[in-house]
């Protein structure tokens, strides 16, 4: 797995298009950027099942690639 990946620098629960709530990710890139990407709460509830994440502080300083959710 690549070492330079991103990686999520914070998250916080924020609106959806639907109006029901998801989880937003800030990721740092390894060049100094920052992107956000939005989770549903759906994709959300299987990463939590999947690993060992028992609060979405959990996430920060973890690697990006790692906790794709399929």
């Amino acid at each position: 797995m690549n070492a330079e990946a991103p990686v999520v620098d914070g998250t916080s629960i924020g609106p959806g298009h639907d109006g029901r709530a998801e989880l937003v990710v800030r990721l740092r890139h390894p060049n100094g950027a920052h992107s956000t990407i939005s989770v549903d709460e759906e994709a959300l509830e299987r990463l939590l099942r999947r690993t060992d994440i028992m609060s979405i502080d959990d996430l920060t300083g973890r690697r990006w690639p790692d906790l794709t959710i399929n």
